[in-house]
């Protein structure tokens, strides 16, 4: 229950902190924050369901994305992103507060983490079974289901739940997808500025980065396997 409490203050420190400016840490740490929050929402679903509370968390992360991915560019490319920009963030403290005294009412459910773990097991085999290799959307995909995952990883590995390993393996996908989705994402930006020479070396690297995946694919479909039978 403490790490899950940690959790709670560690998102309402990070929107302190973007209340204060957008910078890149500022941003980043609030993404990251919210998202652990949505895990520990997702574990408790069974019990404690707030539908409301998770759309607004869901847009809060959402509408920071753009300001994301251009501070990533700007810092991969070296372009200034000027002042710090302002951005409204959104209220959601109380309405979280609230949901940590309804779930501190049920106390320990050590059976939801199993629950959970399948869950996220299943979700894993939904993306990754697919005919043949994976198109950069399907990968896309998949790197959405694998933040959720590890982060839900996290909460349970906290409870003595799961195998470290199972967050290590993860954590690594997590970052080879990202890389994999900037690139992505920086093509299509020098594409609208006719930067044909940098859009050519994107593709390159694309195409070696998927080959790279497409050959750890069954190791991750194992992992999935084992989650999905708590195993």
């Amino acid at each position: 229950m403490e790490h899950e409490l940690s959790v709670i203050r560690a998102f309402i420190k990070a929107a302190g902190v973007l209340r204060q400016g957008a910078d890149e840490a500022a941003v980043h740490g609030y993404r990251i924050a919210a998202r652990r929050v949505e895990s520990l929402l997702a574990l408790w679903r069974p019990l404690v369901y707030q539908p409301r509370l998770e759309r607004r968390l869901a847009s809060a992360i959402k509408r920071l994305s753009a300001l994301r991915d251009a501070q990533v560019h700007a810092l991969h490319f070296g372009h200034g992103t000027g002042a710090v920009p302002r951005v409204r963030v959104v209220e959601l403290e109380p309405a979280l507060l609230a949901w940590w005294q309804r779930r501190e009412e049920w106390g320990a459910q050590p059976q939801l983490a199993r629950l959970y773990a399948m869950s996220l097991g299943a979700n894993l085999l939904e993306r990754l079974d697919v005919d043949g290799p994976m198109t950069l959307h399907q990968w896309h995909r998949l790197r959405l289901a694998i933040k959720g995952s590890r982060y839900g990883v996290e909460l349970l590995l906290a409870q003595g739940e799961v195998p470290i390993g199972w967050l290590a393996e993860l954590t690594q996908w997590q970052e080879l997808l990202g890389q994999l989705q900037d690139r992505r994402q920086w093509r299509e930006r020098f594409e609208q500025e006719g930067e044909s020479g940098a859009v050519d070396k994107l593709n390159t690297q694309l195409a070696q980065r998927q080959r790279q995946l497409e050959r750890r694919r069954p190791v991750l479909r194992m992992l999935a396997v084992r989650m999905a039978q708590r195993a």
